[in-house]
């Protein structure tokens, strides 16, 4: 398979939002079994998807590291030496080194709004700001239309419904704030990919609606870990914008892996202490 065919194959994975890695020989010194700028489209579990780098213990180590780069969502470095054991297996009179770079293609993560209220505007101003793809899922044109949700996808269907016609990604963030349609949003929630779930709702307004699932015999089990309800850090303010802005604080902790605490030291130094300049 030539390079061009590698890179139309890539793409094809990417634009149908399918995590992957392109892996590269970058850099080479000795006897390796391919040359640089050879390539190599990875999968999630490590499976080969197109191309090669020269097979052995080479590609062997590049799927690997491609499989844990796209785990982590990152590209890197990696540099592998071959000895005159491994060499052998692959046709190579001796040893060789060989650099090879990881780059990783995950669907960007996106901000799925159900409902088009208040808060929700306020919430896809910021998530836009931050880069997030949003889609907006109302049946009301008079709050989900292009006036309100600049830049992003509407679907004009009732809660459920649209949920049922977004093709969901295991890295979606599904925000839920609805005027009627809670309940049943949680509901088609149960069985969706994505990573998390949150609900613009009082305390009370949660407990009730969770109890109203268990009732009706639902395994709830699968959504808790994801379910952020109330959603939102504790920030104060009760304002749509206040609102908001507490939401994507929360999303964004989450995005990073960081657990949203306060950067601040100054507390913790004793005040007789000198300062450096």
């Amino acid at each position: 398979m030539s390079a061009r065919e590698t890179l139309e194959s890539l793409l094809r994975f990417v634009q149908d939002n399918k995590p992957v890695a392109l892996v590269t020989i970058v850099g080479s010194s000795g006897s390796i079994p391919n040359a640089v700028g050879a390539k190599m489209v990875v999968g999630p579990q490590g499976q080969r998807l197109a191309g090669t780098v020269g097979g052995g213990e080479i590609e062997l180590m590049s799927l690997d590291m491609a499989a844990e780069a796209i785990a982590k969502r990152e590209s890197r470095l990696g540099s592998y030496h071959l000895t005159e054991k491994h060499a052998h297996g692959i046709g190579m009179m001796c040893g060789g080194t060989v650099q090879v770079f990881i780059e990783v293609h995950v669907p960007a993560p996106r901000v799925v709004l159900v409902g088009a209220g208040h808060v929700n505007i306020e919430i896809a101003k910021l998530a836009r700001s931050l880069a997030f793809p949003v889609i907006v899922i109302d049946e009301r044109p008079e709050w989900a239309n292009s006036g309100n949700y600049p830049d992003c996808e509407i679907v004009p269907e009732r809660a459920a419904a649209g949920m049922a016609r977004v093709t969901w990604h295991e890295s979606d963030y599904v925000l839920i704030a609805t005027a009627d349609a809670d309940t049943e949003s949680l509901r088609a929630a149960l069985s969706l990919p994505c990573r998390y779930v949150g609900l613009v709702a009082s305390k009370r307004k949660t407990v009730q609606i969770l109890k109203n699932l268990a009732a009706e015999g639902l395994d709830l089990s699968g959504l808790l870990p994801r379910l952020r309800a109330p959603v939102g850090l504790d920030l104060g303010g009760k304002e749509p914008v206040e609102i908001a802005l507490s939401v994507m604080a929360e999303i964004q902790a989450h995005r990073n892996g960081r657990d949203a605490l306060p950067l601040s030291y100054v507390e913790k130094i004793p005040a007789s202490a000198k300062l450096p300049l």
